[in-house]
């Protein structure tokens, strides 16, 4: 019977989208840089309490845009590299890159929203919509519903 819900756990874990994404080495990170898909990273090390307390915040985030953005999670202990080449110096830090241009920055503990509407962006700007593409949608349903 133990076995019995312990497949039942695993397809359950595999029918969930994806989260967030351990990079462990600097070549691994730029395999995500030529997608078209926005990249959000978080800068983190296990020794920092706020980057533990924003882990599963980022997670859940990833999980959301799964399919429209990278979320990778990077250990400033394990890729030291990275975090230089990008200037990281407080934790956690997050990056938000589009190709190998980084569009949006945030340092210290970030909430979900304001993740969210980070990635969104980043989203949205990958795909060429724009605060006036947004805003002729919003009057054409306007004039349609007129």
């Amino acid at each position: 019977m133990k076995r019995k819900q312990t497949s039942k756990r695993n397809s359950k874990k595999n029918d969930q989208t994806h989260g967030a994404i351990h990079v462990r080495s600097q070549a691994a990170f730029e395999r995500f840089l030529d997608d078209e898909q926005p990249v959000v990273v978080d800068f983190w090390a296990p020794w920092c309490g706020p980057c533990k307390a924003m882990a599963p915040t980022f997670d859940r985030v990833a999980k959301t845009f799964d399919g429209k953005a990278h979320f990778l999670k990077v250990n400033t202990e394990q890729v030291p590299e990275l975090a230089g080449a990008f200037g990281i110096r407080s934790i956690p830090t997050l990056i938000v890159l589009q190709g190998t241009e980084v569009v949006n920055s945030q340092v210290g503990l970030t909430d979900e929203g304001t993740l969210t509407r980070m990635a969104q962006k980043a989203v949205d700007r990958s795909q060429g919509i724009t605060w006036a593409t947004k805003l002729k949608r919003v009057f054409a349903r306007d004039q349609a519903s007129l």
